[in-house]
């Protein structure tokens, strides 16, 4: 190899050293960069912490709301007087002057018996009357005596009247028992010959069973529905309830008061009504499946929502962009944009939240809705269709929000 040869081979040589050298230093250079170490407070790692598994509720929004409640009820239309008829001396009935259904006025004689032996009562009793006020006057008779005979002339027209049957009020003639030509007896099992019905008001009888009794008083309000009239309510108020419950049904009976100008209502009619046995305004109302029997208390379970957190998944992200925004030796490389894709529907983030335990103070309770007197404010979460026993603090994912009464 001659001389000229090997100055070459010794050239390239020196340059290949110094060319790695260089790339050694500026290849360091760039790590430093990328991964350049932190302080060693912050380097310190914290340790592993395990959290608690969420359990998945369902949740309701407490809003105040006008609670009403109402019992339904199912029963008959009663006259508002309704009354047997009867006479009190005993003979043979001579005429009714009433059809059944006919409407009758105060006053009028319904049914009367045959009067030829009340008649020539009353007519003895006033000639002796009349015989006997002449002699008073001339001073022949005791004051006594003529005592005597006004007292036997009021007997005898009270036994007339007697033989007639008279109208209490307005009304009207309801189911006849007995025909003209039927002997009555004051007292024996069959002396109703019918029956009297005043029907400008009227009564809707209703049976309460023992369990509903304590919800229901007089003056109460109610709606009542008549399957012959199916656009038209009816209202009225509880007006008596029965002192008693009855001993096989164990229900109570009860009467709501309803007015019939237009005679609509007939006695007899099957009803329906709606009683309504409590009504507040403007007051907090849950479902009864947020609440929770401990001991001698009610409680619920409030949820404090959490704050959403940063993912590890965004952090990852952010690192990688961090990287592939740079090239060797420092220059920026150049990518192409990515064809424009259609988004895909964005998943719903899971929401989640620790638990309070709140004990209440409850008012008005019916089978599904509960009235919170203290315990709970407006725009409060709270758990429902309570699953498990959940611990204070105990963490929870919001499966569902409820935001009305249903």
């Amino acid at each position: 190899m001659d001389a000229g040869m090997k100055k070459r081979v010794v050239f390239i040589g020196l340059a290949a050293v110094v060319l790695t050298v260089i790339l050694v230093r500026t290849t360091g250079n760039i790590t430093k960069v990328l991964f350049k170490k932190k302080p060693a407070a912050e380097a310190k790692m914290p340790g592993v912490a395990f959290e608690e598994e969420a359990v998945p509720v369902k949740a309701f929004k407490v809003k105040k709301t006008d609670f009403k409640d109402t019992l339904p009820a199912i029963g008959n239309i009663k006259g508002f007087k309704e009354v047997d008829l009867r006479f009190q001396v005993s003979g043979v009935i001579e005429s009714f002057n009433f059809e059944e259904g006919e409407k009758i006025q105060e006053g009028d004689i319904i049914a009367s018996l045959i009067q030829r032996d009340a008649l020539l009562k009353l007519k003895y009793a006033e000639i002796e009357l009349s015989k006997n006020t002449k002699l008073f006057d001339l001073g022949g008779i005791s004051q006594m005596k003529m005592d005597q005979s006004k007292l036997e002339y009021e007997s005898a027209k009270s036994d007339l009247d007697k033989t007639n049957i008279y109208a209490p009020s307005n009304g009207l003639l309801g189911a006849r028992t007995m025909d003209v030509g039927s002997y009555v007896n004051p007292g024996s099992t069959n002396d109703k010959i019918g029956s009297f019905v005043e029907i400008d008001k009227v009564y809707a009888e209703f049976s309460i069973i023992e369990k509903d009794v304590p919800k229901v008083a007089l003056g109460q309000k109610a709606e009542v529905f008549v399957d012959a009239y199916p656009t038209k309510t009816f209202g009225g108020v509880i007006d008596r309830i029965a002192p008693i419950i009855e001993g096989r049904s164990r229900t109570e009976n009860i009467k709501i008061e309803l007015d019939n100008k237009e005679g609509l209502l007939k006695p007899g009619m099957f009803v329906r009504a709606l009683i309504a046995t409590y009504e507040k305004k403007d007051v907090i109302v849950i479902p009864s499946s947020g609440l929770k029997k401990k001991e001698n208390d009610y409680i619920a379970y409030k949820v404090n929502k959490e704050e959403p957190k940063e993912t590890p998944t965004d952090n990852i992200k952010t690192i990688k962009q961090a990287k592939k925004s740079f090239w060797p030796f420092g220059k920026k490389k150049e990518l192409k944009k990515p064809e424009a894709k259609p988004e895909a529907p964005k998943e719903k983030t899971a929401e989640y939240g620790t638990i309070e335990v709140k004990t209440l103070k409850l008012g008005y309770m019916t089978q599904d809705l509960v009235e919170v007197e203290d315990g709970l404010a407006e725009d409060d979460m709270i758990v429902v269709e309570i699953q498990e026993d959940l611990k204070d603090k105990a963490r929870v994912e919001i499966a569902e929000v409820q935001e009305g009464l249903i």
